[in-house]
């Protein structure tokens, strides 16, 4: 009978020693996941927010702002993706990545136009945005697990891109509309991620010195 309470007390410390590697192990990897998670679904919140104003017929059109600050968000979504992809985080760096792809042909696009160099018809716009918008259904459809903020996010990513799309192929305008109310709430929900992620990490993990 001894020898049983040795392997009982053996099995419990050996369980407890794997359960604390692998807290520490989860610890270590939300401290490294933390910057890419808060950031990159800010740089979505922001520039979701700024290029959905003017299809909500809030202005005429986008402003300096927010032409300026696409190309930049797109360069910081690619440096998240990678980060992300490092990190083993894959749907984030999907998503990431697909942010940086389609900020950075908008702020083109928009460059374009702006030089007057750009007189594509609008069903031609119709199918970039329906392009997207299949690109982002199947990754939502693959973020099943991932958590409620991003199902939702992502939901209201493709949907948006969708109401473009039937808008800019002659559908109402309502669809436009509908496609800029819905990209304001696509920036919401990436804003309540990004909160949600550094919010998560500076309640259940804390650095010795207090910080996060």
């Amino acid at each position: 009978m001894e020898w049983r309470s040795e392997m009982v007390a053996y099995s419990t410390d050996a369980a407890f020693e794997f359960f604390v590697v692998e807290t520490l192990l989860e610890i270590q990897m939300n401290n490294q996941s933390v910057t890419t998670g808060t950031v990159g679904y800010m740089g979505w919140a922001l520039a979701s927010w700024l290029l959905s104003m003017p299809n909500a017929g809030w202005f005429d059109r986008v402003y300096g702002h927010g032409l300026a600050i696409a190309w930049p968000l797109a360069v910081i979504l690619g440096v998240m993706g990678i980060l992300s992809f490092m990190q083993s985080r894959s749907l984030d760096s999907i998503i990431f990545f697909g942010g940086a792809g389609l900020f950075w042909s908008m702020y083109t696009f928009a460059q374009q136009i702006v030089a007057g160099v750009n007189s594509e018809p609008r069903t031609y716009a119709g199918w970039y945005y329906l392009v997207w918008a299949v690109f982002f259904c199947y990754v939502w459809l693959g973020s099943f697990k991932a958590g409620l903020p991003r199902i939702l996010f992502l939901l209201a990513l493709w949907l948006t891109l969708l109401a473009l799309a039937i808008g800019n192929w002659g559908g109402p305008q309502l669809f436009l509309v509908l496609g800029g109310y819905l990209g304001l709430l696509t920036a919401i929900l990436a804003a309540i991620t990004s909160a949600i992620t550094v919010i998560m990490h500076g309640r259940v993990s804390e650095h010795p010195n207090g910080t996060v």
